[in-house]
């Protein structure tokens, strides 16, 4: 029986999707791992302006700086605060953004133990986008694992 996941993203801007053949592949994965990682222990550590920091122009467009913090308060409600993370999933796929276009992804899913679940209670997902020269985190948000299950995620490798 697979788990029933309640996902909440921040302020889910664009509509994601599975992709198809290639996706994703215009990424290096070893360079959006480090990404997913940093924003990840950014996460951990409180810094959230760190953490802002790696957004995609899209997402700072929609909200400012000064709103992040209280906004990612209550985002992280929903789970609690990661206390430390461990890679569970990588994977590939396209974002399909609302006025139609789309960007290859490179999926990061991590167990975490946060301030009000044991690790595999909650799960984190974070999807990393090319932007320009490099790359930025595109969305991201806690998971929520019932039934004492792990969470899937579906990806095209």
């Amino acid at each position: 029986m697979r788990a029933a996941v309640l996902g909440v993203p921040l302020f889910f801007l664009t509509l994601g999707g599975c992709g198809h053949g290639a996706a994703g592949s215009s990424i290096e994965p070893a360079a959006a791992q480090r990404l997913s990682d940093s924003f990840m222990a950014d996460l951990v550590a409180h810094r959230t302006d760190a953490a802002d920091d790696n957004m995609e122009p899209e997402f700072t467009k929609m909200v400012h700086r000064s709103e992040f913090p209280p906004q990612l308060e209550k985002l992280l409600q929903y789970c609690g605060w990661p206390l430390s993370s461990e890679l569970k999933q990588a994977g590939a796929g396209t974002k399909v953004y609302l006025d139609g276009h789309s960007n290859a992804i490179r999926k990061f899913t991590y167990a975490v133990p946060t301030s009000e679940y044991p690790k595999g209670g909650c799960y984190f997902s974070i999807d990393v986008v090319p932007n320009g020269d490099g790359l930025r985190v595109t969305t991201f948000g806690p998971l929520k694992s019932y039934l004492g299950q792990s969470v899937t995620v579906a990806t095209d490798v």
